[in-house]
């Protein structure tokens, strides 16, 4: 036979009002500290997805230049949001003497910003390459030429591309590519068969 749990005329069941707050205090801490750990890992994220995205875009880039017979190109530069600074960078296609914006395949070749609190150092054929002001959206003049080029041919100007951290100047993340468009993406500037 089941028990049923009859209360008192003098005592009332249930859960205070004491209990009930003491209760919500708990999970509100928890939940700030979930919500915490979780905007804290997703710049990493982030980071890391930005880097193997170029990369990947950059080895489609170079597929592209050799199919297509034309010169890929990437054009980085800068953006200003207000008082931020953000890099950027677009995919351009050699038209005879011309560099213009890749005319295919948006969704790859499309223009992408890194996150924000992320400095770019370039380096082409051991120089290191300043990148400048990016031009008004509006502006109809052609882009200039790109720091990065891969060759029809399936040569590219080799060099490496470095993502720090800007606030602390940690290294991030580093992509360098040879002569032949071979490509190495290096977390923190280690290799990953050496962590």
């Amino acid at each position: 036979m089941a028990t049923t749990r009859t209360c008192k005329p003098f005592r009332q069941c249930g859960f205070s009002l004491l209990e009930l707050l003491l209760v919500l205090v708990v999970v509100g801490m928890i939940v700030s500290i979930a919500g915490l750990s979780l905007s804290s890992g997703s710049r990493d994220y982030q980071v890391d997805a930005a880097a193997r995205e170029f990369a990947d875009i950059a080895s489609y880039a170079m597929d592209e230049a050799e199919l297509n017979g034309t010169d890929m190109g990437v054009l980085f530069g800068l953006d200003s949001a207000g008082d931020v600074t953000i890099y950027s960078y677009e995919w351009l296609q050699r038209a005879g003497n011309v560099w213009r914006t890749a005319p295919f395949d948006e969704d790859a070749f499309g223009r992408r910003q890194l996150p924000h609190d992320v400095d770019v150092i370039l380096e082409i054929e051991e120089g290191e390459t300043e990148l400048e002001q990016r031009q008004d959206p509006e502006d109809e003049t052609l882009p200039p030429a790109p720091q990065i080029v891969f060759f029809a041919s399936g040569e590219a100007i080799p060099g490496v591309m470095t993502w720090v951290d800007a606030g602390n100047g940690d290294v991030l993340w580093e992509l360098e590519w040879d002569l032949l468009g071979r490509f190495e993406l290096r977390r923190r500037g280690i290799d990953e068969d050496e962590e």
